[in-house]
């Protein structure tokens, strides 16, 4: 029988096909989407997840709710986004956003919505959402909120940035993952450059310490460093913003 697990079932599946195809420009209502040099990989196993991270921005619209009043959201690094109707579009509407994950308190999760552009970035995914006399809506269920560091303009391409765990003797040492967000591309940086964000000395700290640990996000370019002929030639990140993780409170 068809039940709500097989429609929850049926709808992650095609949500995975949807974004797979938006990736690679299969879609007709998605664009050939700009990434790095780097190699498709498989995307499950990973230490750092890439897949579900949106920007977001309030909707003022003046009309009854759950119609208006939620959230406009889109995928970073996408041009279209696979909405909850499986139609692709700049941004997708949803209904509300759940935050019960984080344990925050009220003046908290005000100004996480009150944030705009690419202030804040939310990994989570769709689900379904009812309403008695409307039809169904989505709902972006949220499990990890990322607020960025300064209000440096976020610029270039999002991605994770991750230790690898290599441990080299000379330089250039390829020992950092270049994660893109939302995309399964992958590659190996030899540096990173944190300084351009215009960051404080504590949160240059706990990016760092991030980087070395769960993973950092950041958005800026990948550039070949050094002599960009020569085969031992270096490649460096150069950030234009970072996003440090909301820590959930324990109880």
């Amino acid at each position: 029988m068809y039940n709500e697990k097989t429609f929850h079932r049926s709808y992650s599946l095609i949500l995975i096909l949807a974004t797979f195809l938006a990736n690679f420009g299969f879609a007709s209502q998605t664009y050939a989407q700009p990434s790095l040099s780097s190699e498709a990989v498989n995307i499950e196993n990973q230490e750092f997840p890439q897949w579900g991270y949106y920007t977001i921005r309030r909707d003022f619209r003046k009309c009854i709710s759950p119609i208006c009043g939620g959230f406009f959201i889109k995928q970073n690094n996408l041009k279209a986004t696979p909405c909850f109707d499986g139609v692709f579009r700049k941004e997708c509407y949803v209904s509300s956003i759940d935050w019960s994950s984080l344990n925050v308190g009220y003046d908290q999760l005000a100004k996480f919505q009150s944030q705009t552009d690419s202030r804040l970035i939310l990994r989570g995914n769709l689900v379904p959402e009812k309403f008695d006399g409307f039809e169904e809506f989505a709902k972006l269920q949220v499990k990890e909120v990322f607020v960025a560091a300064t209000k440096a303009p976020a610029k270039g391409t999002f991605v994770g940035l991750k230790d690898n765990g290599i441990v080299c003797v000379t330089i250039p040492c390829f020992s950092t993952d270049n994660l893109v967000l939302n995309q399964p591309n992958r590659s190996t940086i030899s540096s990173f450059d944190l300084s351009q964000v215009g960051a404080t000395p504590e949160q240059l700290e706990a990016a760092n310490k991030a980087i070395f640990n769960q993973g950092l996000i950041a958005v800026g370019v990948t550039k070949k460093t050094g002599d960009v002929d020569a085969i031992n030639g270096g490649t460096e990140f150069v950030a234009t913003q970072f996003y440090l993780r909301v820590v959930p409170k324990e109880y």
